[in-house]
């Protein structure tokens, strides 16, 4: 659905799902109880423990890249960041959810359940684990610059610009490219919405400089979801990709997941 563009980096590492065969259990049960909700069932135990877990999945990527160990750390804004992947995590949920409620019926009968299943299971692939994978690395590479960030703004007053690096190899994508080399003031309005990633598995990075600023900006403009600076804008994710194929009523419902799961684990 969302993860189209060629990555700029060498093919992520599998990251491996804690508890697979638990992990396996709980879509089982979640493709169940979706399927089960066409004659009326009522539970979401699965529903609220699959939000739990994509929750849980992406907030050990917020704390490898920034956690209490680090120089820098603010806990209002670590906090802010956990909020955010909780919204993540239940508009995920929810735009999964609708999708496998898409397989429920074909020319106004239910289907059979070894259709559904087998159907459920090809999207579970695609949603839970190559989606969540690169999730969970934009979540640590996000998480790992606004540490960085941080350091910048401590030492802009020796190092006031900043340089704009990408990584030269036949992996690299040639809009990241034409930003190489790019180095402005760290108050310079650009870094508010460019800060890596620029994108999904993005390997460009930034560095402090003393260096002149450039003359000349390249003509370029980050996609929407990830005009970005976790930093500054206090959110892992820009605009949330999963939310496009939600209705106001099911967005305000995810919204209020997300509410509730900060709540309980607050």
């Amino acid at each position: 659905m969302h993860y189209r563009s060629k990555c700029c980096d060498s093919d992520h590492k599998a990251v491996e799902l804690k508890n697979d065969g638990i992990f396996s259990r709980l879509i089982e049960s979640y493709i169940r109880e979706i399927f089960n909700s066409v004659s009326g069932g009522g539970s979401k135990g699965a529903i609220n423990q699959l939000l739990k877990h994509y929750f849980d999945h992406l907030s050990e990527g917020l704390n490898v890249g920034y956690n209490s160990s680090s120089v820098f750390y603010d806990e209002d804004l670590a906090l802010a960041l956990k909020n955010d992947i909780a919204l993540f995590s239940a508009f995920k949920e929810s735009s999964f959810r609708k999708l496998l409620e898409s397989f429920l019926t074909e020319n106004n009968e239910v289907v059979p359940w070894s259709k559904f299943k087998k159907k459920a299971l090809e999207l579970n692939i695609e949603y839970n684990e190559r989606y969540l994978k690169t999730e969970y690395h934009h979540t640590v590479a996000t998480a790992n610059n606004v540490e960085k960030w941080k350091s910048f703004v401590a030492d802009s007053d020796l190092y006031p610009n900043l340089k704009y690096n990408a990584i030269h190899d036949s992996r690299t994508r040639e809009k990241h490219r034409v930003l190489d080399g790019l180095i402005l003031p760290i108050n310079h309005p650009f870094w508010k919405d460019h800060m890596t990633p620029i994108d999904w598995g993005c390997r460009c990075d930034v560095e402090q400089t003393d260096e002149d600023p450039s003359d000349v900006i390249p003509d370029f403009e980050a996609k929407a979801r990830f005009k970005n600076n976790a930093a500054l804008s206090q959110k892992i994710f820009g605009e949330i990709v999963y939310k496009e194929v939600l209705n106001s009523n099911e967005i305000k419902d995810a919204e209020k997941m997300a509410s509730k799961l900060i709540e309980d684990i607050s």
